[in-house]
C-alpha cells in the first residue's frame, strides 16, 4: 500500500540507509524547503519523522503501555499464565502500586523522548520567525509537534497528575526540574498545542503521506482533553468540527477496521504506524503482547492484556460486535474458522482481544506469528461520536438532547448492520438514562481499545466500578500512578514522589 511505502521510506531516513534518492524525497512537498543557515536543508525534516518514530517505542504499545492504560479498567486484565508477569498482575489488577515497576520507567522515559523531540523541532522552527509569517509547511512541521507534546503531556497528566513541565531543549540538569504546582499549568500547554495544531494541520494529506497527523487527530485529542476535564461546550465544540469535516464516516462492517486491510480507513483518526516485512523489520509490538500464549499455531504471543467476564457479559444480546472483541478458548475464530484449543486445559486464559487477532495467511505470508505489522488505533470516529452525544447530554436542553440521541443512534445503526431484531434505538429524553445509555455503549463500542479506566474515572464511578469487578484493593488514590522511583532518585530532591507512594 502507498502510505506503508511512504512509512518504510521514512523508517530508513532514520536508520540512515536512505542514499540515492534522499534529495528528492525530502523535497516533496510538504517537507524540506529550508534554506535559512540555521537550518541546513533536510535537517527539520529528519526531526520530524523523528517524533513520530519515537510513538513506535514499547510505552506507546507494548505490555509497558498496556498495563498502565488497559489492565487497570474493569474490562481486562494482564492476562497470560498467573506466574507470567506475577508483579503486573499485583500492580495493575490489583493495584498494590510500586513505584520500582519497570512499565513506570519506561512509559516515563518514552513520553518524555517524544517531548524532548517535539521542543527540539518547535524550537527550531521558532527560530525562523514567529508562526504566522513561516512558510506554510514550516507551519505544519511545527503543528505536528505541537500535537505530539500535547499527546504525551495528556497520558502523562492523567496517570501521574502533577509532573514536570519541560517545554524546551537540554540536557542533564537543565531538564531536572519540580513537578508543576497545579495541573493546570499542563492543561494550559495541552490547549495552547492543540489551538495549534487545529489551525495548521490539514484535513487530509496527499496519498503517499497517509498516517501523517490531521486536523481531525488535533480536533480528536482536544475533545478528550475537554472531557478529561468535563469542559462539555468546549468539548462539543470541537467534536462538532471534527464531525462538520465531512472526512470521517462509520464503516459498515465493524470488525474490518480492525484488519490490515482496514488500517487508515474512513474511520480512523489517529493510528500508530507499522511497517513489517521478513526482510523490513520495522513493526510495533502492539499485537504481540495480547497474541493468544498457546503452542504451534497458536504461539501468538504473550497472552496479556485478556477481556474479562464483565466485559464479555456487557454486550446485549445479538450484538456483532462482541465477537469482534472477544476472542473464545476451545471455539472457532468467527472470521477464518480456526479453532482455539481449550480452556481449561491448554490455554490459560477464556478470553482474548479479538482487535489484535491477525488473518492467518497474513502469518504465513509475513513468516510471522505476531502482528507487528499491525497499526495501533489511537482515536476512531466512533469514540468521537459517542464524546459529542455524552457532551450535548450533559449540556442539555431540547436541542442536545436531539443531537445526543443522533450521535449514539448512528453508532448503534452501524453495530446492528440492519438488523432490527437487535440493539434497539435508544429514544428516551431523561438525562440520566441517556447518561447510562452513553455509556453503555462507550464500554461495548471500545472494547478493549484502552479508554475504559479513563472513562469510568472521569466520571467519577471508577470507585464502585472496579471494587465490584473484584479489583477490591482500589481506592481513590489509585487513580494516580506513583511516579517511576528511579527518576525520583536521579532527581536529588528536586522531583517529588506522588503522595501515599
Amino acid at each position: 500500500m502507498i502510505y506503508k511505502s511512504y512509512f518504510m521510506l521514512l523508517l530508513i531516513i532514520l536508520t540512515g540507509m536512505f542514499v540515492s534518492c534522499k534529495k528528492n524525497f525530502l523535497d516533496r512537498q510538504p517537507l524540506g524547503r529550508y534554506s535559512e543557515g540555521d537550518i541546513p536543508i533536510g535537517a527539520l525534516d529528519g526531526k520530524v519523522f523523528g517524533m513520530y518514530a519515537i510513538l513506535r517505542r514499547s510505552g506507546f504499545n507494548q505490555n509497558t503501555y498496556l498495563a498502565i492504560q488497559s489492565f487497570r479498567a474493569d474490562e481486562s486484565q494482564k492476562g497470560s499464565a498467573a506466574n507470567d508477569g506475577a508483579d503486573y498482575g499485583s500492580m495493575y489488577d490489583d493495584f498494590n502500586y510500586v513505584a520500582t515497576n519497570g512499565a513506570l520507567q519506561v512509559y516515563w522515559t518514552d513520553h518524555y523522548a517524544a517531548i524532548l523531540a517535539a521542543n527540539e523541532v518547535i524550537e527550531n522552527i521558532d527560530s525562523i520567525g514567529v508562526s504566522g509569517a513561516l512558510d506554510p509547511s514550516t507551519q505544519i512541521n511545527r503543528a505536528e509537534a505541537q500535537f505530539i507534546r500535547a499527546f504525551c503531556y495528556f497520558d502523562l497528566v492523567r496517570n501521574f497528575g502533577r509532573v514536570p513541565k519541560i517545554d524546551f531543549t537540554g540536557t542533564g540538569a537543565d531538564l531536572n526540574i519540580p513537578k508543576v504546582d497545579d495541573v493546570s499549568e499542563l492543561f494550559t500547554l495541552i490547549d495552547a498545542d492543540l489551538d495549534g495544531a487545529v489551525n495548521y494541520l490539514p484535513v487530509t494529506w496527499e496519498s503517499q503521506y497517509i498516517g501523517r497527523l490531521t486536523k481531525g487527530a488535533a480536533l480528536g485529542l482536544q475533545t478528550r482533553a475537554y472531557m478529561w476535564r468535563s469542559n462539555w461546550a468546549a468539548a462539543l465544540a470541537s467534536a462538532k468540527a471534527l464531525i462538520g469535516l465531512s472526512k470521517y464516516s462509520l464503516v459498515s462492517n465493524y470488525r474490518s477496521q480492525f484488519t490490515k486491510e482496514g488500517e487508515n480507513g474512513p474511520e480512523s483518526i489517529f493510528e500508530i504506524q507499522a511497517y513489517y516485512t521478513p526482510t523490513n523489520d520495522q513493526g510495533i509490538e502492539y499485537a504481540l503482547p495480547q497474541g493468544v500464549r498457546g503452542a504451534g499455531n497458536w504461539n501468538l504471543g504473550w497472552g496479556w492484556n485478556t477481556p474479562t467476564d464483565i466485559l464479555e457479559n456487557a454486550f446485549e444480546t445479538g450484538d456483532p460486535r462482541k465477537a469482534a472483541t472477544i476472542l473464545y478458548s476451545g471455539q472457532a475464530d468467527p472470521y477464518y474458522g480456526a479453532v482455539l484449543p481449550p480452556y481449561p486445559g491448554t490455554l490459560a486464559q477464556p478470553y482474548w482481544n479479538m482487535k489484535v487477532y491477525t488473518n492467518p495467511a497474513d502469518r504465513t505470508s509475513l513468516n510471522n506469528q505476531f502482528g507487528k505489522w499491525m497499526n495501533h488505533r489511537i482515536i476512531r470516529y466512533a469514540d468521537i461520536l459517542l464524546l459529542a452525544a455524552e457532551a450535548a447530554n450533559e449540556l442539555g436542553g431540547a436541542e442536545n438532547t436531539t443531537d445526543a440521541l443522533a450521535y449514539l443512534e448512528l453508532v448503534r445503526a452501524r453495530a446492528r448492520g440492519g438488523n432490527a431484531a437487535i440493539l434497539p434505538e435508544v429514544t428516551t429524553t431523561d438525562q440520566a438514562q441517556l447518561r447510562d445509555a452513553i455509556r453503555h455503549e462507550r464500554m461495548v463500542e471500545l472494547g478493549m481499545e484502552e479508554q475504559r479506566f479513563y472513562d469510568i474515572v472521569r466520571w467519577g464511578i471508577d470507585v464502585t466500578v472496579l471494587p465490584a469487578a473484584g479489583k477490591s484493593n482500589y481506592q481513590v488514590k489509585h487513580r494516580l500512578l506513583p511516579l517511576p522511583q528511579g527518576e525520583v532518585d536521579k532527581s536529588a530532591g528536586v522531583l517529588k514522589q506522588n503522595p501515599d507512594y
